[in-house]
């Protein structure tokens, strides 16, 4: 075995992984999207050699950071954990925080925020990173809500050589939810759903909200809940004219194999992966419900699964620049 090799024995079987692995250089960086100013992280695999690919990592819903972790209590640190497990395959990764989190430089207006404002700061990271000499070709991997944004910056024209979807949905979010709160509650709270959301879709003010349901009509979030019921994942995928790899965790309780198989019906020669064992946050689980599950969304020394990171940069070191 090679010392290399020894390391990544030595990665592959600790538990904990919070800190940054000696394989693993990482040094600020900053990302210019218009006026804003976005911190993120960039790492480099130590003893890097020529130039060598990185990857942009787009975070998913809500108040995510760079690392994977919100201010809601979700902290498994998964990108972070990713960007490690990359750099000792020789692949870089530039993961940053979403506009709107508190290291954000500049303003926004915050009632106008859309889905294509979030996608434009992954085309600005991939703007940035595609003339410097240290990279070979800049690849955009978003996660859950984040996969509709790398799809989106793609499209528009981000100077990528790849696109790759984790665990991303495969239908509009308003399905999605409508089927997720069908689990919950009983069919009058949901016809009581169905109207206000229609309501507040047209920008009316929703009347006869179901309590528990209440946080889903803030007036603050309106533009951006039309962009998200709004966008089509297999219009998105198919507008896409570099290679595809899509990801997927079997055991995913919030994004399932079939919005998977939906993306790649939409665009067939894309590759599909699918982790068996794998959790929303990539993580192996026995059981399969979030409440069971929740433990590795809360424990950052959890590691996320060899088999995701590994199928990921299996799929980049065989792309074309």
């Amino acid at each position: 075995m090679t010392v290399l090799s020894l390391m990544l024995v030595a990665m592959s079987v600790q538990t904990a992984d919070t800190i940054a692995p000696v394989v693993a250089v990482e040094s600020p960086y900053t990302i210019k999207s218009g006026a804003l100013e976005l911190g993120g992280t960039l790492v480099i695999p130590r003893g890097a050699t020529g130039r060598v690919p990185v990857v942009v990592i787009i975070a998913g819903s809500g108040p995510t950071d760079r690392n994977g972790n919100s201010l809601m209590g979700i902290r498994p640190n998964s990108y972070a954990q990713l960007a490690w497990q990359l750099a000792g395959r020789g692949i870089a990764t530039l993961r940053y925080d979403k506009r709107a989190m508190p290291g954000t430089k500049g303003t926004f207006d915050l009632t106008k925020m859309t889905l294509d404002d979030f996608a434009a700061d992954a085309r600005a990271a991939a703007e940035s990173l595609a003339p410097d000499s240290r990279f070979s070709k800049v690849v955009l991997l978003g996660h859950s809500e984040g996969s509709a944004l790398a799809l989106i910056a793609a499209r528009q024209g981000a100077p990528v050589a790849g696109v790759i979807s984790v665990s991303g949905l495969g239908r509009p979010l308003g399905v999605v939810m409508r089927e997720q709160l069908a689990r919950q509650f009983d069919s009058a709270t949901l016809v009581r759903y169905d109207t206000a959301m229609a309501q507040y879709l047209r920008g009316e003010q929703p009347k006869d909200v179901p309590p528990q349901l209440g946080p889903l009509f803030v007036p603050i979030n309106l533009s951006f809940m039309k962009s998200l019921t709004s966008f089509d994942p297999p219009a998105a995928i198919r507008a896409v004219h570099q290679p595809v790899l899509i990801v997927q965790g079997g055991r995913d309780v919030q994004v399932t194999v079939a919005d998977a198989e939906r993306l790649h019906t939409a665009k067939p020669d894309a590759q599909l992966v699918v982790v068996p064992l794998a959790n929303h946050v990539l993580k192996q689980a026995t059981d399969t419900t979030l409440a069971g599950q929740m433990p590795t969304y809360q424990n950052p020394t959890v590691p996320i699964m060899p088999d995701v990171a590994n199928a990921i940069a299996d799929w980049i070191l065989r792309l074309r620049s």
